[in-house]
């Protein structure tokens, strides 16, 4: 039952297709940036133009910093896999609905920094992405899918911690969000910033 990821080739061919859906969701980001079709009429229009971006700018790098993040811990999972199966490939589709929607919700905060309701709408999304990333984590370590020698290396109690904090961090911003937005942001900031130093260690 199951078998028809478990040949090694077949592995790698599913992590290309997962990279490319990443790639096309990061291109995405990047779209929602829209220049005017007229032309300025002076530098300080560009300047104004630019300033009034700036949210959607703050956002845009979150939520791509984000992306990249869990690409690389996504690729460090993949490379010490023995095998896929049919269920692992499901739970990377629901991680990838919730990546999916990272566009969307990125705009609407950017554009709405200063809605409670439409940060915590974004928040809540990275909350879904990284719940749905922990349980293709949880079920591979389940299934016994890593090698013990490399899973000594790869799930230690500081690279636990973080993960666990990050993902308590993202919860406490979405009612947070409700206090203040920035204090949310500052929290998706935090978020990032651990995971960097985490990842930076290995």
């Amino acid at each position: 039952m199951f078998k028809q990821f478990y040949n090694e080739a077949e592995k790698n061919r599913f992590e290309t297709f997962v990279d490319a859906i990443l790639a096309i969701i990061m291109t995405i980001l990047v779209l929602e940036f829209k220049v005017p079709e007229e032309p300025f009429h002076s530098n300080r229009d560009i300047q104004s133009f630019l300033h009034h971006l700036f949210p959607s700018f703050f956002s845009y790098f979150i939520s791509f910093s984000t992306i990249v993040i869990l690409w690389m811990d996504h690729h460090n999972l993949f490379r010490l896999l023995k095998k896929v199966d049919v269920p692992m490939v499901f739970l990377n589709f629901l991680f990838i609905i919730f990546l999916s929607a990272t566009p969307f919700t990125t705009s609407l905060a950017g554009k709405n920094i200063q809605s409670s309701y439409a940060v915590a709408i974004v928040a809540t999304n990275y909350l879904l992405m990284n719940l749905a990333f922990t349980s293709i984590w949880v079920y591979s370590l389940k299934h016994q899918m890593i090698p013990e020698t490399a899973l000594k290396q790869l799930s230690t109690k500081r690279e636990n911690g973080i993960i666990f904090t990050g993902i308590l961090l993202t919860i406490a911003s979405i009612p947070l969000a409700y206090v203040s937005t920035y204090i949310s942001f500052s929290l998706f900031i935090l978020v990032l910033l651990l995971h960097v130093i985490r990842l930076w260690r290995h």
